[in-house]
């Protein structure tokens, strides 16, 4: 064991989402013989609960948390929490010791304390980036400083502004645009697409009767309250089915949507266990987030074989999918085109069927053993790639 690369993973993020899923999912496809994973986390009971740790040489520790602290993104309450997560870190990175590299499960706007905390130890840093960074200097400077950024294709603006901000103050240079598209264009940075792992692939979704479907968090941006309102308006015409599935966020500041809502002909589950089952029971899902980096859930109902109902707002999947073939899109934050959306997928079996067929195809093609190869790899090497520190 002594001998065996420790990769230590910090997860300050409290509840459960599409991130913490990604993330796990890439580090089961490491090479079991040789890694072994520290996982330092609020949120211990998901991590024990995945294919990583039963799969895999893990050991889960709690991250302490203030529940209060936790919602402040910036200002004094931010650094303060910031720097509560980093004492804990620090003496994690003491109790376990030779740690070969840290691994940033969220962001660098949520997982500072890993670069404040090599000013005393020395280790690598693996970045994933899941969403949109903010444009902060101190943002920039962590993204500078690691060794390694995994990034979705979608947040790359995001990135090279955080860059300019951080790099305009440190080299005194305004235009520090072609500076930050170096650091972005190097080896250290590079793009990845989620993918889904084949002991994780659903169960395939019903053909006999139009049910919809849809899952996520009860933030604000990820568009329940449109979807909600879709189904009332929908009630006009006829009744329509649907399963909705949430998560209440934890220790949030940001709005969240009411949840469950007594509407007829919906069902409502919290978190739920069997969340597979109750999608397989369903064939439509619909797609109500915001400029979603990436969409996740989108991914697993076209592998369920499901008719996605998706916004037409430029994200990830409107630019991979196509209307009336895999999927049907209606204009974002658009009551009346989601009814008519809605009303299209359940009125016409063969634009059902022809998009559920088709949703499989679309689906083989984002395989994890494929999608996250190149980020297994690095997480398999101990040689560290050579970073130029510009700016330090």
């Amino acid at each position: 064991m002594g001998s065996r690369s420790q990769t230590l993973v910090f997860d300050p993020i409290p509840f459960k989402g599409g991130s913490k899923i990604a993330t796990s999912d890439a580090l089961n496809l490491c090479d079991r013989k040789n890694c072994e994973f520290i996982i330092l986390t609020v949120d211990p009971a998901y991590w024990q609960a995945t294919e990583l740790c039963a799969d895999n040489d893990v050991r889960v520790a709690k991250l302490w948390h203030v529940a209060w602290l936790m919602k402040h993104h910036h200002g004094y309450l931010y650094w303060l929490n910031q720097g509560l997560l980093l004492i804990q870190l620090l003496f994690s990175l003491l109790r376990f010791g030779h740690i070969h590299q840290v691994v940033g499960a969220s962001g660098p706007g949520i997982d500072m304390p890993i670069y404040l905390a090599r000013r005393l130890f020395t280790y690598r840093v693996t970045q994933l980036i899941h969403g949109n960074v903010g444009r902060s200097r101190s943002i920039g400077y962590c993204l500078a400083q690691a060794e390694a950024v995994f990034y979705l294709p979608s947040t790359e603006q995001s990135l090279l502004a955080a860059l300019e901000c951080y790099l305009a103050h440190a080299t005194g240079v305004s235009d520090s645009r072609v500076l930050a598209k170096y650091y972005l264009n190097s080896s250290s940075y590079q793009s990845f697409i989620n993918g889904l792992p084949h002991a994780r692939w659903p169960t395939q979704a019903q053909q006999d009767l139009p049910i919809c479907f849809w899952a996520a968090s009860l933030l604000k941006w990820k568009g329940l309250d449109l979807f909600v309102e879709a189904l009332k308006e929908c009630s006009r015409f006829k009744p329509v089915s649907a399963n909705i599935c949430f998560i209440r966020p934890k220790d949030t500041c940001l709005p969240i949507s009411e949840a469950p809502i007594n509407i007829r002909h919906i069902k409502w589950y919290d978190d739920p266990v069997d969340l597979d089952a109750i999608r397989a029971q369903s064939n439509i899902f619909i797609s109500t987030s915001q400029k979603e980096p990436f969409g996740l859930s989108i991914l697993e109902a076209l592998a369920a074989g499901m008719c996605v109902i998706i916004p037409q707002d430029g994200a990830f999947w409107d630019n991979e999918l196509t209307h009336d073939q895999d999927c049907i899109k209606y204009q974002p934050d658009d009551v009346h085109s989601l009814v008519n959306a809605l009303l299209y997928a359940t009125n016409d079996a063969s634009v059902l069927n022809r998009c559920q067929a088709n949703a499989l195809q679309t689906a083989e093609q984002y395989k994890a053993e494929y999608r996250y190869l190149r980020l297994a790899q690095h997480i398999n090497s101990d040689t560290v790639t050579p970073v130029i520190h510009i700016c330090e």
